[in-house]
């Protein structure tokens, strides 16, 4: 099992690598997130002794068991579940990055936990954009993003720094990888966290920054 990761994952990055090559990108723009949650400890760890230091989480309760005894100083945590007001503060306190603040009330608690400085590093922001209108995924309408990021930097004083998306599930991604690159540009949010195993090919060749991939790495996860 072990062996399988560590060729899964040399497999994936030279992929990224040969389509940076094909569209003239920098590989090192692309930021790796293992989506570790459902998957053992075990495997987590195989991963870790090669160095990668990004992974993505849904479940709070789940990533404090898995990684309070082998959290490094250099890991890149992300925060990839529904992000609820009741729990910001626990996971602003435990994660690095948290890719789906969607609410005001989400909001306004991040900016409670800056102004009472919490921790020292203040946790990166993406805003999630359910850039299809699918009425049972979170997330901003396309519409609504330019009065959310608006109120998010002048009433709460936040730093955006990125968006991510789930596109449907379709043959053509692309389409939906276009219009959120198109977004992110003209609203000067850097960061673009989308793709995952079935699509991040072309979630590069549209420019996302963050690629999120569970199953290309460690398998099927356990629940």
């Amino acid at each position: 099992m072990e062996l399988d990761i560590i060729n899964n994952f040399k497999y994936l990055k030279l992929n990224i690598l040969n389509i940076c090559k094909k569209i003239n990108r920098n590989p090192s723009e692309i930021n790796l997130v293992a989506v570790s949650k459902g998957q053992d400890k075990k495997k987590v760890k195989e991963l870790l002794t090669m160095g990668h230091n990004s992974f993505g989480e849904n479940r709070m309760q789940e990533a404090m068991l898995k990684w309070e005894n082998i959290r490094s100083n250099n890991l890149n945590l992300h925060y990839i579940g529904a992000l609820q007001s009741k729990k910001v503060k626990e996971i602003y306190k435990n994660f690095d990055v948290i890719e789906t603040l969607d609410t005001e009330s989400s909001a306004k608690k991040i900016a409670e936990c800056n102004e009472k400085k919490i921790k020292k590093n203040n946790p990166k922001i993406f805003i999630q954009i359910n850039i299809g209108n699918e009425s049972q995924k979170r997330g901003l309408l396309p519409s609504e993003f330019e009065g959310f990021l608006k109120m998010c930097r002048e009433k709460y004083k936040l730093n955006i720094n990125g968006a991510m998306c789930l596109p449907p599930k379709t043959n053509k991604p692309s389409e939906y990888f276009k219009l959120m690159k198109e977004i992110c540009l003209k609203y000067k949010v850097h960061d673009i966290s989308m793709g995952m195993s079935s699509d991040y090919l072309s979630a590069i060749e549209y420019g996302s920054t963050n690629i999120r991939i569970g199953s290309l790495i460690f398998g099927n996860r356990k629940s």
